[in-house]
């Protein structure tokens, strides 16, 4: 038997770690939501620059998963 035929794809989550992770996506949001607005309004209108053409909030929700996912990985 080799080593991916032991691994578990659908494993589900225990609704403690659901909790957990959410309790970090939402301190992560917070804690990047204001540095991403003042990131993006820093640029200036008249600028060439459109940016990613992400809205704040999906530059702040990526960010915040990133930050949430890394948090379990035991770096």
């Amino acid at each position: 038997m080799s080593l991916y035929e032991r691994i578990d794809r659908d494993v589900s989550l225990k609704p403690r770690e659901t909790f957990e992770h959410h309790l970090i996506y939402a301190v992560c949001f917070a804690s990047v939501l204001i540095p991403a607005a003042i990131r993006r309004l820093s640029r200036g209108r008249d600028s060439d620059e459109t940016g990613s053409g992400r809205s704040i909030l999906g530059e702040a929700r990526t960010m915040a998963s990133n930050c949430a996912a890394t948090s379990f990985m035991g770096m």
